[in-house]
């Protein structure tokens, strides 16, 4: 038969067992801070661009056409 003794041993050495699963968890996901922060601003940094060169390609393209269009007349 099981004694509670025995049960209560091994609700005691799960717990623990879980705990610094736990422990080793958290320890391990704080390394990536630095990680994500750089990722964010070259993610940031590559948006800017992008947006930058949309936004010249087309004032190229309008003023291209100004051109043609003046040139016509």
């Amino acid at each position: 038969m099981i004694s509670i003794k025995n049960l209560s041993n091994k609700k005691v050495v799960l717990i623990s067992a879980a705990t610094a699963v736990l422990v080793n968890f958290t320890a391990t996901a704080a390394d990536y801070t630095a990680e994500i922060a750089t990722a964010s601003t070259e993610g940031t940094t590559n948006v800017t661009a992008v947006i930058v060169g949309v936004i010249g390609i087309a004032i190229l393209g309008f003023g291209v056409n100004a051109m043609i269009s003046w040139f016509k007349r």
